[in-house]
């Protein structure tokens, strides 16, 4: 595997996230980071991670890494259209224009193959949700770019559809390398939701009382169903209303908020009985 434990994943995607938070920080894995910025990270990655750098090789000119770009670029969007299981050496061949002999003397194998595109995936998830929001301030400012980000790359996703959602439902029973990884990239992913609504409890600008493992529960939740409404249902104002939920979420965990009462503001049927009684 191209880390050495899901544990180390955990570790990577963490570091990835919170560059201005880890000065001296311990995460998870046991690794310690010092003073991390986003301009010099990619040097001080910790062991494992730099190991995985091998997913991403650096386009320096040279046939070879020219050529494993190509590959894995080909093969990310088999999985998005085909889904995991569809992405197979002679189909990514033939897409490429290659041999298979070609492409396996890249990867090595289909798994091998699989697991860098599930790097590959989750390194560009880190790319364009959670390194740009972290340039937010620390609390609700950072908690809604992380949020507006990770919805607005599922909302392009719509139509090539999302290889972690996708990936989840194919492997979801089925142990193996692939499995695990999986549930270490969406592990870890939770976590980082959970860590900035604890910043924003921390800063002042959530309440107290509020359970951040249940609101990333639903926050994630919110996130599944527009997936599904846009892509099976084909819903035509699914983002509008995972957009309406999201923001409930967050008025009624604001700091001073009565409990619930951005739901009741936003509950339809209290509204109507309220202009009822006025009537």
């Amino acid at each position: 595997m191209l880390f050495a434990s899901a544990g180390a994943l955990l570790g990577e995607l963490a570091a990835l996230s919170h560059p201005g938070d880890l000065t001296g920080a311990k995460i998870s894995t046991n690794v310690r980071f010092y003073s991390i910025s986003p301009a010099d990270f990619p040097d001080m990655l910790p062991l494992p991670a730099r190991a995985a750098r091998a997913v991403r090789p650096a386009v320096r000119g040279r046939k070879g890494d020219l050529t494993r770009a190509a590959i894995l670029e080909a093969a990310l969007a088999i999985a998005r259209r085909y889904g995991m299981e569809g992405l197979t050496i002679g189909l990514l061949a033939e897409r490429l224009g290659m041999s298979k002999s070609g492409v396996f003397a890249h990867f090595g194998s289909r798994e091998d193959l699989q697991l860098a595109v599930l790097h590959e995936y989750a390194a560009r998830f880190v790319d364009r949700v959670l390194r740009p929001a972290v340039r937010s301030a620390r609390g609700l400012p950072r908690l809604r770019a992380i949020i507006d980000r990770w919805l607005a790359m599922l909302a392009e996703e719509i139509e090539a559809g999302c290889i972690l959602i996708g990936g989840a439902s194919e492997y979801d029973d089925r142990p193996g390398p692939l499995r695990d990884t999986l549930a270490a990239i969406v592990a870890s992913w939770k976590a980082e939701l959970v860590r900035a609504l604890e910043q924003a409890k921390a800063c002042g600008h959530l309440r107290q009382d509020i359970d951040g493992d249940q609101m990333v529960f639903e926050i994630y939740g919110l996130m599944l169903m527009l997936h599904q409404d846009a892509r099976l249902l084909h819903g035509k104002d699914s983002i509008r209303r995972a957009r309406c939920g999201l923001q409930r979420l967050i008025d009624d965990a604001r700091d001073g908020a009565p409990v619930g009462a951005a739901r009741r503001r936003a509950d339809p049927a209290r509204r109507a009985r309220k202009t009822s009684r006025n009537n």
